[in-house]
């Protein structure tokens, strides 16, 4: 069994095969595990992270953080942020989130909040129910999810409310995702709303505790090349995976493949036979959405500059340049000299990051802090940025879902291939995951367990 792919849903992928008594080949062409599960450490112990922020209630990943003994951090975050609506900072420092509505909302709008996202979470639950496009559904996915939400007719604060919170976690603007997209993208915020978890550390030492758990040989630095399979005289299934490691091309043998590869890079590995066309459709018919992670290195004086009496604000979502400010999230040793201030920058903003100097993009995103916290870019010590090129994470664009019979094509195998990520499921690691979850359970379910060695305790 191979695995193109060592980001989080092949990692998954393998993990689960481990345990159903199947032995994989991992084949990673990083140098490194774990894909956009990434966190930077600094000289001092400071650290944050660059790749996957938060880990929400309802992903498999906590399940299996939880089940490999990874510790998380004893402080969970409420579901809702700070948001920044016509250039003023509306902080959620209070202890609940009807205060928190209540801060910047009259009542009016707080009702047409509460109906609009009562009609949401009801339509959501429908579509989850069915995890197809039903009657009901069709128009919610020709409409784009901007255009959606203008059919209720919402009190201005209330539609940018919506649109802040949202746009942050598909990465672009929404006129770009279908109202299907969104909705079941929105999950989070319904009802009570869900909590977020973070590895106590690093989202890394997840990665690393998958990777020790994983029996069988895993490989970095092997960038595959291309993907052949055939049956055999007797009706199985082979396939042989080409890879370049170390300048040397080699190849590996196997019964199933699991392309657990971005989206955008499917095109780079040939295939024999290929894709079939209406698989190639759902993928070229997905958008791409941008991030850009800034860390700025504050001195801890920084904090004054931000802090809402004895609270913090982040973290804060921002329309512009800013993005999701999350603040220092969590602080370094007492001997650090710096912390970690981190920003998660999306859409237009963040894609401006590959054409732009960087010492340009990081002195506008300086000025425009400094306008929201007086003086907080005096604090600055350094920069570092993170870019994730041609794209960050997959878009349903109005006229398509992650539930449309495109997006359902491509979760069923061909010829031994399995493909895995998160444009297979949804957006996020929780898409990832739950692919990788997917794949493993089916071929669980079709090839014979073999003994696998056992790791020493």
């Amino acid at each position: 069994m191979v695995i193109v792919g060592g980001g989080i849903a092949g990692l998954v992928s393998a993990y689960e095969l481990g345990k159903h008594g199947i032995a994989t080949e991992i084949l990673e062409a990083a140098d490194s595990w774990g894909g956009r599960v990434a966190t930077a450490y600094y000289t001092g112990g400071a650290h944050a992270e660059y790749g996957l922020q938060e880990m929400w209630a309802d992903n498999p990943l906590l399940r299996i953080a939880r089940e490999l003994g990874v510790a998380l951090d004893e402080k969970v975050e409420k579901p809702y942020s700070s948001v920044v609506i016509e250039h003023q900072l509306i902080p959620y420092v209070q202890p609940t989130a009807e205060q928190y509505f209540a801060a910047f909302l009259d009542a009016k709008e707080r009702l047409a909040l509460a109906v609009w996202m009562k009609n949401a979470q009801t339509l959501r639950e429908r579509a989850v129910a069915a995890q197809h496009v039903t009657v009901e559904l069709e128009p919610l996915q020709s409409l784009s999810f901007a255009d959606w939400v203008g059919t209720f007719h919402l009190p201005k604060r209330v539609s940018e409310w919506i649109r802040i919170t949202l746009e942050c976690e598909l990465a672009t603007d929404w006129h770009s995702f279908s109202g299907l997209a969104g909705l079941l993208e929105f999950g989070f915020f319904l009802g009570q709303g869900e909590a977020n978890y973070h590895v106590r550390g690093g989202n890394s030492r997840l990665v690393a505790a998958l990777v020790d758990a994983i029996p069988g040989k895993k490989l970095l630095s092997a960038t595959v090349t291309r993907v052949d399979r055939w049956q055999t005289a007797d009706g199985r299934t082979r396939a042989r995976v080409s890879y370049f490691r170390n300048q040397h091309l080699e190849s590996v043998e196997a019964e199933r493949v699991i392309l657990a590869v971005p989206f955008v890079r499917l095109h780079e590995i040939a295939l024999d036979p290929p894709l079939p066309r209406e698989k190639w459709k759902a993928v070229h018919t997905l958008e791409r959405g941008q991030y850009t992670v800034v860390h700025l290195l504050v001195d801890r004086a920084a904090r004054q500059t931000w802090m809402v009496g004895s609270e913090s604000p982040f973290p804060v979502l921002t329309d512009g340049r800013l993005g999701v400010v999350y603040g220092v999230t969590e602080e370094g040793p007492a001997s650090a000299p710096l912390d970690v201030f981190s920003l998660l920058v999306h859409g237009d903003a963040a894609d401006a990051y590959h054409m732009a100097p960087r010492e340009r993009m990081v002195q506008e995103l300086l000025d425009a802090l400094d306008r929201l916290w007086p003086g907080l870019s005096q604090h600055v010590h350094g920069s570092e940025v993170f870019t994730y090129h041609p794209a960050a994470i997959p878009v349903w664009p109005p006229g398509r879902s992650p539930i449309d019979d495109l997006a359902r094509g491509l979760r069923e195998p061909e010829l031994g291939l399995y493909l895995a990520g998160d444009y297979t499921v949804s957006a996020h690691s929780n898409g990832a995951v739950e692919s990788g979850l997917g794949a493993a359970a089916r071929i669980g379910a079709e090839l014979t367990p073999v003994a696998l060695p056992q790791r020493p305790r």
